[in-house]
């Protein structure tokens, strides 16, 4: 926390408020030369005002801020600026006249023989205080707007901020959601290849360990490239068609000036993962699986369609429980990212004669890296 001075230690600060002292100075000066002859002891008074009306403002803003005086309600806050203006109204008076009658004692005496001290303090003193009354009430009031107007919009951008922070460690918890269970069978057909084909072996574990840096290494970023992530898809493919043993037909169609547009990390993956596990694992004879880009002319729009096993072609359509996580996952990341101007849609084509089919689609607009 920084620490608050009396006196402050911006310059745009002075800047408007000795604009404004100045302003009052010049404007009572003036006012003395079309009202009458001006006086040695007005022009001193009005010059020597300035220096206590500032102290006296100043005290009001150090206390405001110490004293936790903007935590006050608002009837609260305009009985003590009130009092405070009265108060140091006096004061501010008061010590001019301290300050300024011994400097014209002699002058004052010699224009009336007949001066009354008194009557003279008296009427200063009220007039005086009424006016710098007001001037202290009217900057306090312009000095407690600014600071509630700061303050709120201080609160904003904190919120905003947090806002942020909160939006992308959701965005990385999401990123970062690799199926463990894809991991796991990874490392078991390693395992199990290692003693039926070492070259197989190394390209799966080459496969992998690209997947690995690639999700390492986009879970600090919230747009790719659409060329990279076909590439680990690719990788991921691999891996694929010899855990399922070749019952995995895949084709792309991704025309290659698409590929320089961005998309959120991994999705696409989590997308091929979600039609694999939840349908061609579940084919005994296998089954297609095919990605499509599409270009709008806004969007892209990608699609992943796969066959599904005949026991699903007529269980109820739902995102989560018939795809788990994933696809709740992916909507998540594209509100997060696009908000409205994204979607992820799925529906499923039953046919009696073709095998059932279910369909991704997801919408994004277009961006280039």
């Amino acid at each position: 926390m920084q620490p608050f001075y009396f006196f402050p230690r911006d310059s745009l600060f002075w800047f408007y408020h000795c604009g404004a002292v100045a302003f009052v100075t010049i404007t009572t000066l003036i006012s003395m030369v079309f009202l009458g002859e001006p006086s040695g002891f007005n022009i001193v008074t009005s010059l020597v005002w300035a220096l206590p009306y500032s102290l006296a403002v100043l005290f009001f803003r150090y206390s405001y801020q110490k004293r936790r005086w903007y935590l006050f309600n608002i009837p609260r806050l305009m009985l003590l600026i009130v009092l405070y203006g009265t108060i140091a109204g006096v004061f501010v008076v008061g010590l001019v006249l301290l300050i300024t009658i011994p400097m014209f004692w002699h002058d004052l005496l010699s224009d009336n023989q007949n001066f009354d001290i008194t009557g003279f303090v008296v009427r200063n003193l009220i007039g005086g205080s009424l006016n710098t009354q007001l001037f202290i009430c009217s900057w306090i009031f312009i000095y407690a707007n600014t600071i509630n107007s700061k303050q709120k919009k201080l609160t904003e951008i904190n919120n905003l901020r947090l806002q942020n922070s909160l939006r992308e460690a959701r965005l990385s918890n999401l990123a970062n959601q690799l199926n463990p269970h894809f991991l796991f069978n990874a490392l078991n057909n390693i395992r199990f290849m290692m003693h039926e084909s070492t070259h197989n072996a190394e390209n799966m574990i080459l496969a992998l360990s690209d997947i690995l840096r690639y999700s390492l290494a986009s879970s600090e970023l919230t747009k790719v490239p659409v060329g990279q992530e076909m590439e680990i898809i690719d990788r991921y493919i691999s891996i694929v068609s010899i855990q399922l043993e070749q019952r995995l037909r895949f084709s792309k169609q991704v025309p290659e000036h698409l590929t320089r547009y961005l998309l959120p990390p991994m999705v696409l993956q989590m997308l091929i993962e979600n039609a694999i596990k939840h349908g061609i694992e579940n084919i005994e004879g296998g089954g297609q699986l095919e990605l499509k880009v599409v270009e709008q002319e806004t969007d892209l729009v990608f699609s992943v369609s796969n066959d599904l096993p005949l026991l699903a072609a007529g269980a109820a359509l739902d995102g989560r429980e018939n795809t788990g996580i994933g696809l709740e996952n992916i909507r998540q990341r594209l509100l997060l990212l696009y908000g409205n101007k994204a979607s992820l849609t799925i529906k499923q084509l039953n046919s009696a004669h073709t095998k059932p089919r279910f369909i991704a689609t997801m919408t994004i607009p277009k961006e280039f890296k």
